[in-house]
């Protein structure tokens, strides 16, 4: 049986709009956009729980789902710890593939796929998480750089603050989980500890602050703006060497 929402969102302090309190559909203040907690929108409330299906929803953001990934998002821990403290451990550990939402599905070109055929997914699922492992690598890399750059701000508070917001609604947009975290714990590393993928967004988000050296432009969209296109640069090469790398294979094999 489900755990009921509403006390799911009472126990991480949630403030509802005592008017609909314990009715079909509560509503509160959306604690994942948060625009309805500005000064000039007191009276509003955004995010809509309802108590009977168990769901929530968001009319400003859009952010929506079930009391799973509800309780997943306020707490920060993972999907699979928060099924089992309500339903207990799987009999059968579940593949990686298996494990991927519909919106993490859906980011990479999977979800209709499953929808429609379940086996054929099943029979496919290292490839979907083949395609999970590069798009999360190849975001992991572009976020670090942002964030390299932005960190690297002097004498600029408020516009850092904005600027490290963007970033965070951009990393909760990938719906990689904890992505933010992630990339936290490896901007305090010294550089020979990092991972693969900071070490390359590393690279990108200093060569960033180069181009701009050299245009004498430090505006900060432009400079977050040189991380996109040096990003799209790279993943360019990459895919140049990969191809021409097949074509000597094939010259070779023909030879």
């Amino acid at each position: 049986m489900l755990p009921e929402i509403l006390k799911i969102a009472e126990g991480y302090n949630v403030t509802f709009n005592p008017r609909t309190y314990g009715k079909k559909e509560t509503l509160c203040k959306c604690v994942f956009c948060e625009e309805d907690s500005k000064p000039d929108k007191g009276h509003k409330f955004y995010l809509s729980l309802n108590t009977q299906d168990q769901l929530y929803k968001c009319w400003f953001c859009g952010a929506s789902g079930g009391v799973l990934d509800f309780e997943m998002k306020l707490s920060g821990l993972p999907y699979e710890e928060i099924r089992t403290k309500y339903f207990g451990k799987r009999k059968k550990p579940r593949h990686p593939a298996d494990r991927l939402n519909v919106r993490q599905l859906r980011t990479i070109g999977w979800a209709e796929y499953k929808r429609k055929n379940r086996a054929e997914f099943k029979k496919n699922r290292e490839a979907v998480l083949r395609d999970w492992k590069r798009y999360e690598h190849e975001q992991l890399v572009k976020h670090f750089a942002m964030f390299i750059v932005v960190a690297h701000i002097e004498n600029q508070e408020e516009r850092q603050d904005e600027l490290l917001r963007f970033v965070m609604n951009s990393c909760k947009e990938t719906q990689i989980y904890l992505m933010f975290n992630r990339i936290l714990a490896e901007y305090v590393k010294e550089d020979a500890e990092r991972t693969s993928w900071a070490i390359e967004g590393a690279e990108i988000g200093r060569a960033a602050w180069r181009v701009s050296l050299s245009t004498y432009d430090f505006a900060m969209e432009k400079v977050v703006l040189n991380v996109s296109f040096l990003y799209y640069m790279l993943k360019m090469k990459k895919m140049h060497s990969k191809r021409n790398s097949v074509t000597n294979d094939k010259v070779s094999l023909a030879n």
